[in-house]
């Protein structure tokens, strides 16, 4: 062996020496990361559990980067409780960079335009960024929603009116600053009456199209201006056009005449029969069982939540003893199947009406009955009645209440 190859040989040595050296103090501080991870991921998640429990409600985004030194645990939520909570980890963790942000109030990438008007007579919203994805739920017409986040492509994660979370397109809604929001609650308003209509470009039946209508869609109201019995009305995004004034209400009036009674929801329910079951529907082009309870209340001025399993959790606890002979009209019937672990698989809700009978969404909207001497007789969804509840009368909550008092209506 020469003398170079000696002198590379006793380099190399060395070397490994030096990493072998090395190697029990850089394992160990991975292993610490990882163990300190594990603990912080846990700390997380009893918070999200506490705070952030349903997803479709609150955003709770976590994301970790040991890439970084100190590595970095990064927090994005809707939920200012959340915020707070693990806000007070990085007393704990003092070896890490603890990020949390609330959103949408401290997204900068939103430059201060998360407030935002759907435009169009209903857009759907998804689960994810993609038409491909579940159509979760429906949002009308001068809706507000919140915009908690923008994506590489044309979605928008977004938060409807009732705290449902999911995607819309960008097409589909009016960004605002808070000014321009402001000036949009304080403009004169109408709201549609009719199950559908259309805002005509001139004040003529045979007029052309600017946009269909839903019930429950809101507009301005141009200069309440009104002629030969139409509404000089824009949408949200400001297309001008007029409205049959026999099919709309003034949006303050509207909300100041709505009451929550069993007659009102039948009623509203019932304006629905025989339309299609739509899954994510809400509105008068289709619905889907939650989605004819939504629109019931809603057309009543009550926001109530979206899903069934939503639903179940709020509202006064009906006793079943008795059968449909104790349940009161108005009263919403939850079905489901109990599971092994004891826990019940809500799949579906109804809306009582007297006498055995009840109204919904299954296949379409139609009537149907408890009572198995009726020839309405509803064999499957009889016996799996879980849970009935009854809104009328039940205290408000976060997610059960008058529109009027909805923070997204107000300034």
């Amino acid at each position: 062996m020469n003398r170079i190859t000696k002198t590379t040989t006793l380099g190399i040595t060395l070397t490994a020496l030096l990493i072998l050296a090395f190697c029990p103090k850089i394992l160990g501080q991975e292993n610490e990361t990882a163990r300190q991870k594990e603990a912080l991921a846990a700390k997380f998640e009893a918070i999200r559990t506490q705070f952030a429990p349903d997803k479709r409600l609150e955003l709770f985004r976590l994301e970790f980067d040991e890439t970084v030194t100190p590595p970095k645990a990064r927090l994005e939520t809707t939920s200012a409780q959340a915020r707070d909570a693990a806000r007070k980890l990085q007393a704990e963790y003092k070896e890490w960079q603890i990020e949390v942000a609330l959103y949408p109030e401290e997204n900068a990438k939103l430059e201060g335009k998360w407030r935002a008007i759907v435009i169009h007579s209903t857009i759907q919203i998804q689960s994810g960024p993609d038409y491909s994805t579940e159509w979760s739920t429906q949002s009308l017409m001068g809706t507000p929603l919140r915009v908690l986040d923008t994506t590489p492509s044309y979605w928008l994660l977004v938060q409807n009116a009732d705290g449902y979370i999911g995607y819309a397109t960008r097409g589909s809604l009016l960004r605002m600053t808070k000014a321009e929001y402001d000036a949009w609650l304080d403009a004169p308003k109408l709201i549609w009456i009719k199950n559908v209509g259309e805002i005509l470009a001139e004040p003529r039946a045979d007029s052309a199209t600017v946009s269909d209508l839903v019930a429950n869609d809101v507009m301005i109201w141009k200069e309440r201006e009104e002629r030969e019995g139409y509404y000089h009305v824009a949408t949200p995004d400001g297309r001008l056009g007029w409205i049959e004034a026999s099919g709309a209400m003034e949006w303050t009036q509207w909300l100041a005449t709505r009451e929550l009674t069993a007659e009102n929801i039948i009623a509203s329910a019932r304006r629905m029969l025989g339309r299609p079951y739509v899954w994510g529907g809400t509105s008068a082009k289709g619905v889907d069982c939650s989605g004819l309870v939504n629109f019931a209340f809603y057309t009543n001025g009550y926001n109530i939540l979206r899903d069934v399993s939503q639903i179940q959790r709020e509202g006064l606890e009906v006793d079943m003893s008795r059968g449909w002979r104790g349940y009161e009209p108005g009263d919403l019937l939850l079905f489901g199947a109990k599971r092994e672990n004891g826990t019940i698989g809500w799949r579906h809700i109804a809306i009582y009406i007297g006498d055995g009978r009840f109204i919904h969404s299954a296949t379409w909207v139609y009537e149907a009955s408890l009572d198995p001497d009726s020839p309405l007789y509803d064999e499957r969804n009889a016996k799996s009645l879980q849970k009935v509840i009854r809104m009328i009368g039940a205290p408000e909550t976060e997610h059960f209440h008058p529109i009027s008092k909805n923070k997204a209506y107000t300034k």
